[in-house]
């Protein structure tokens, strides 16, 4: 043991038993506030359907739509074939239901659980009360709730390398802790293949330490890697060839760049819009007073934030890794600060659970606070009516072909409806009432989605409208059936649009 670590538990550590009662508690909170914020039909980026949830139902069902990423091998297929089993399971067992949809969900959140054990283990390098902090943090922080219920790549990759991190860290890690650390870190690369930095980093400064451990590294990372050739070639593709895929296609045709693009210093603006002035503040004070073993991870997160922000084209879910390690190492150094300050004025009494306390108090507020400035969770997610909307349609059997305004298509994939029901789109200003919907696309469907009835269409009447922010989204139908749709299919609109 070393004598950091001594001297923190000879200052009051918490009791095993209370140590080990507080963390069920706290990950029984965890799961709780998970479960409340669970809304299966709110997205905040269209990939959570159209790569991951859509691609899996593809797997089971043999049909769905195919976006871009996927015509040309952009990502791995790692995420798809994962949730195919979750949803292969429901269709059986609940077919023509939305069973397939909740129990995916369900699967992909109990995976980002792992981010909690990954907090643990890094405070536990320090002491049982350290371990606490930086759980209680990941189990409560809105953002990490947040994405726990979004169908991302990073959400998962960061929950993999957050639990990576420990045995690299620690000097005494046996060889299979080193081996499970290098696995760990293989699969979360090949999930999100633009955290390699991250993880270059953290191990370059575990082997600068131990290098020694560079060998159990190798076999775990080379079992990942195999692993990752599996997922391939079961996919049809030629292994990795997706990693040159990514890297040619974003960053040397540009096209991540069409959707948008931003300063380098963005990702530090939307950092003080996520977390407030205050809560900014004691992020980075508490996660520079981390202390020196937590320094490899600490630069591994600088580092990640430093590449992506000299990528044009920015989205905050990029840098979510970054944000959840700074906030594990802001508990650990948070309770570091505030023990320092009570050896300081004498007060050694309050050591233990007082410093404990004192230090969870602070962090729910700076919670609190977050929430309330950034707009918590309903500012970052959405939708969930349009998908209601589709979901009623495709219950009614009359219904044979639904067309959909084309803002509104993210929200609707085949795997998120009851039945196989086909989909349109209607082209661009048909929504902003710039053009009618074209009369082809008006007999192939009986069942229309959007903001509002266009004038002249008498044929459709309201079903069913719901609000949203900013407008109410609304279902039309009509008597009569549908046609062919050989011009605005959904599968058409894509590849016509290069989505």
């Amino acid at each position: 043991m070393s004598g950091e670590r001594q001297t923190q538990e000879r200052g009051g550590d918490t009791p095993l038993a209370l140590g080990w009662l507080a963390c069920a508690l706290i990950v029984f909170l965890a799961v709780a506030l998970r479960v409340l914020a669970y809304a299966p039909f709110d997205i905040s980026h269209a990939d959570e359907w159209m790569q991951y949830l859509e691609q899996a139902n593809r797997l089971v069902t043999g049909h769905g739509i195919v976006p871009w990423e996927s015509r040309v091998g952009l990502r791995s297929a790692m995420i798809p074939q994962l949730l195919s089993l979750p949803v292969l399971i429901a269709h059986a067992i609940a077919p023509a239901t939305l069973a397939h949809v909740h129990l995916a969900r369900a699967a992909f959140a109990a995976l980002t659980l792992m981010g909690l054990a990954g907090a643990w283990r890094l405070g536990s390098l320090t002491s049982r009360r350290h371990a606490l902090a930086a759980l209680f943090v990941a189990a409560v922080w809105w953002e990490s709730v947040l994405y726990a219920d979004l169908l991302l790549s990073e959400s998962l990759s960061t929950a993999l390398l957050l639990l990576a991190a420990t045995p690299l860290l620690d000097p005494k890690a046996g060889s299979r802790a080193s081996t499970f650390a290098g696995f760990l870190i293989g699969m979360g690369v090949i999930v999100r293949v633009q955290y390699a930095p991250f993880a270059a980093v953290l191990c370059l400064g575990a082997l600068l330490r131990s290098p020694r451990a560079w060998q159990s590294l190798g076999i775990g990372g080379l079992a990942a890697a195999l692993l990752g050739v599996a997922s391939d070639l079961y996919a049809g593709r030629v292994p990795f060839a997706w990693v040159a895929v990514t890297f040619d296609k974003n960053l040397g045709e540009g096209i991540a760049a069409r959707f948008s693009t931003s300063p380098p210093w963005q990702y530090l603006l939307d950092m003080l819009q996520h977390f407030g002035p205050g809560a900014l503040l004691m992020v980075v004070l508490g996660a520079a007073a981390s202390g020196r073993r937590y320094r490899p991870l600490l630069w591994a997160a600088i580092v990640n934030l430093t590449l992506h922000s000299l990528i044009a084209h920015k989205e905050y879910r990029f840098i979510w890794l970054t944000v959840l390690t700074l906030l594990v190492l802001a508990a650990i150094g948070s309770l570091r600060l505030i023990e320092h300050l009570l050896q300081r004025r004498g007060n050694t009494q309050w050591l233990g659970w007082g410093s404990l306390g004192a230090a969870l108090v602070l962090w729910s507020v700076l919670d609190l606070s977050s929430y309330r400035v950034s707009g918590g969770l309903g500012a970052y997610r959405g939708g969930s009516a349009i998908t209601r909307l589709a979901i009623v349609a495709a219950e009614r059997p009359e219904v044979c072909r639904l067309a959909l305004a084309k803002p509104y298509l993210a929200h609707v994939v085949p795997a998120v409806l009851p039945r196989d029901l086909p989909l349109s789109v209607a082209p661009a200003g048909f929504y902003e009432d710039r053009i009618a919907l074209p009369a082809p696309l008006e007999h192939a469907a009986n069942a229309l989605l959007t903001a509002r009835r266009p004038e002249g269409m008498a044929s459709y009447r309201t079903l069913r409208c719901m609000p949203m922010p900013g407008e109410t989204a609304c279902l039309y139908v009509r008597d009569g059936g549908c046609t062919g749709d050989p011009t605005y299919s959904y599968q058409q609109t894509l590849e016509r649009d290069g989505l």
